[in-house]
């Protein structure tokens, strides 16, 4: 579990940055669902989900909200991706359920992990992953070329393209800076 005083920040953070009603804490992916995915499937909790949300059987019009959340915080993305370390393409979800799907990480296991990534990338048209710290960091790092290395040999078809893995200072700071250039530009 992540230090509530963190959380609580972050949330406050995400909220600030994309607007109140944007962000959800806890959130049920099929909780309200008008579409396909119903609670007769596995249905996550994502720590902090920032919308627009394709919930509904709307896809054509909730594909075109989350496409513009992406191309207006295009740049923000890029900068969280560079600011990782981490080398390759960000490539973005084709059927997201939320625009950003983030999931903060601390003393879970390593099979805990590799769900938490799988759900941040399945979920988010950007996935973003916050490690408590460069231990947690380095492990996602490894369980991240794990999967691209059994897509590499054809075992597996689900390596994770569209997920940016930080520390929690890292985006804590980063979410931090964008609010303060937002201000400055008004």
């Amino acid at each position: 579990m992540v230090n509530q005083n963190l959380q609580d920040g972050i949330f406050s953070e995400l909220k600030r940055v994309f607007g109140n009603s944007n962000v959800k804490r806890e959130w049920d992916v099929a909780k309200n669902s008008g579409d396909a995915y119903t609670r007769e499937l596995y249905c996550p909790r994502i720590d902090y989900a920032v919308g627009p949300f394709n919930i509904d059987a709307g896809i054509h019009q909730s594909d075109k909200s989350i496409n513009g959340y992406y191309h207006l915080y295009r740049d923000f993305l890029m900068g969280l991706h560079l600011r990782s370390g981490i080398h390759g393409a960000l490539e973005p979800n084709h059927n997201p359920r939320c625009f950003l799907a983030v999931e903060l990480e601390n003393k879970t296991s390593k099979k805990h992990r590799i769900g938490s990534l799988i759900n941040a990338s399945a979920m988010g048209k950007i996935g973003i992953i916050v490690a408590s710290d460069s231990k947690v960091f380095q492990s996602y790092v490894k369980i991240k070329r794990y999967l691209e290395f059994l897509e590499g040999v054809g075992k597996i078809q689900i390596a994770p393209r569209n997920v940016i893995m930080l520390t929690e200072a890292d985006f804590v700071e980063a979410l931090r800076d964008r609010r303060q250039s937002a201000a400055q530009n008004r």
